[in-house]
Formats: structure tokens, sequence, C-alpha cells
């Protein structure tokens, strides 16, 4: 007899967990499991968390297995040089990454310190009873981080297509129509990037105050820091909403997304001083 399933989500349903529930349903009927393999791939921390179970590893954490030192020691390298060839390319004679791209980065930044919180509650016996929430932060968490990291490119292709447009040829009326059409869907295009990071930045400040509420006591600091970067990623890309602006045409266009920035931003104020007060009250 062979069982097979899909396992979703390790977090909920343990590898070990599974197993012992299957060898416990053989027994009653006389018999027992002599084998399991995976197919295909499988997160680390599956494997890890079914040795600590099996070996009964007091206190133990992936962070002893060698390999895995050595895998976040080289990501880290990695990261500090992306980090660095980021930075000097904002410090740049160039106009573009420039303010809307680091409202972005500010904005992922918020996500990820918000799922490392979430990263550091699952799994503590203290935190048991607000696993299942804290989970479903992480993988939204996870989630916003990358999309704003996307937008950190896009905000500064944005504007290269802004720049673009307007070299555009000149002179005549069909070359005037075509370019003043290309410079108002450059336009709005470079208005409407820093209001999806309005957005997306908006929700890690809500995911951080989640986080400081409900998540580990000892990285409530870090919470709170990864709302003070997603309050910088709203008001950051604000500006640059704000500032593009006049170039929009279309009236309706140009209302719709000043009233939706302006709320967004109202929002994101109350937030913030919210956060603070969670965070400081949480330090003591």
């Amino acid at each position: 007899v062979q069982v097979s399933m899909n396992m979703v989500n390790y977090l909920e349903t343990p590898l070990y967990r599974v197993l012992e529930t299957i060898k416990s349903e053989a027994a009653r009927w006389g018999t027992q499991v002599t084998s399991t393999e995976i197919v295909g791939l499988v997160p680390n921390d599956a494997l890890v968390y079914s040795a600590r179970w099996y070996l009964m590893l007091e206190g133990f954490h992936k962070e002893q297995v060698l390999e895995e030192r050595l895998r976040k020691s080289l990501e880290q390298e990695g990261e500090r040089g992306g980090l660095k060839s980021f930075v000097d390319s904002v410090a740049a004679s160039t106009p573009a990454p420039g303010g809307g791209s680091v409202s972005a980065a500010a904005g992922s930044l918020a996500g990820a310190l918000a799922a490392m919180v979430c990263r550091l509650t699952i799994g503590k016996k203290k935190y048991e009873d607000v696993k299942d929430k804290v989970s479903e932060i992480l993988k939204e968490a996870d989630s916003l981080r990358d999309e704003l990291t996307e937008l950190v490119a896009k905000d500064a292709a944005a504007f290269d297509d802004v720049m673009a447009a307007m070299k555009m040829p000149k002179g005549d009326e069909a070359l005037d129509k075509a370019r003043n059409e290309a410079m108002q869907k450059a336009t709005i295009k470079a208005t409407e990037i820093p209001l999806t990071v309005m957005k997306k930045s908006l929700r890690a400040l809500e995911l951080a105050i989640e986080v400081a509420k409900v998540g580990n006591v000892n990285s409530v600091s870090d919470a709170g820091v990864g709302a003070l970067m997603a309050h910088a990623g709203v008001q950051g890309a604000w500006y640059n909403v704000k500032i593009n602006l006049p170039g929009i045409a279309d009236k309706s266009t140009s209302d719709r997304i000043k009233t939706e920035a302006d709320e967004i931003l109202k929002k994101a104020e109350e937030l913030a001083k919210q956060a603070r007060e969670i965070v400081v009250e949480k330090i003591g």
C-alpha cells in the first residue's frame, strides 16, 4: 500500500506529524511503515523541524546547521553588494533612480521587517495561539516585499519613459500630436507607479502594526522600524505623485489620482502614530 499526499503548509502540518499519524493508523491494521519518499523540492525548514522533533534536540535552531550558516553568510555578502550598487546609482549624477525608487525600497524594507518578526514568532510556544494569524501575515509581508522591490526598478523606468517622450521630434502638427500623446501616457504611468507604492507601503504599515501587537515582543522594535519605513514609503511616493500631477492634461485622471493619494497619506499619518504608541508602550 502506498499513501501519497501533497504537503502544502509544513508550518501548519509538519512532516513528522503526518508520518506519525500514518504509522499509528497502520499499526491499527497490523502493519507498519517501511519507508517514505519526497517527490520534488522541499523547504529546508521542513526537514530541520522534523529532525529537531525526532532527535528531541533541546533548544535547537537551524542556524546551528553548518551549511545554513554558510548559505546565510554568502547571501549577506551578495545583499551588501546589491545594496551598495543601488545606493551608488542613487548618488550618481543621473536623475533616476531617485526619490520614487527610494520610496519603493523603503516600503520593501517595511515588508521585510514585518516578515522577519513573523518568522521570529512562529514556532515559539509562547505565541502558539497566534501562529495561524502570524503565518497569514508572513505570506502577505513576503509578497509585499517582492512587489515593492520590483517597483524600485519600475519607477526608474517610468522616469526614463518620460524623458524619452520629451526628446521626441516636434515641429509640425503630426509630430507634436505624437509627442504630446507619448508625454501624457508616460506621465500618467510615472504618476500611477508611486501611487501603487503608496498603496502597498500603506499595507506594509498595517502589517507592521499587526505584528507589533501579536508578534514576538523581543522584536517589537523591528516592527516599529518597519512601520517607520512603510510611512516613509508612503510619504516619499506621495511627493512623486504630487510633482507629476501638473503634467497630466486630463483633469478627471489628475483629480482621481490626487484624491486617492491624499486619502492614503492621511491614513498613513494616523497609522504611523498608532504604531509608535504600540511600540513605545511594549518597549516600556
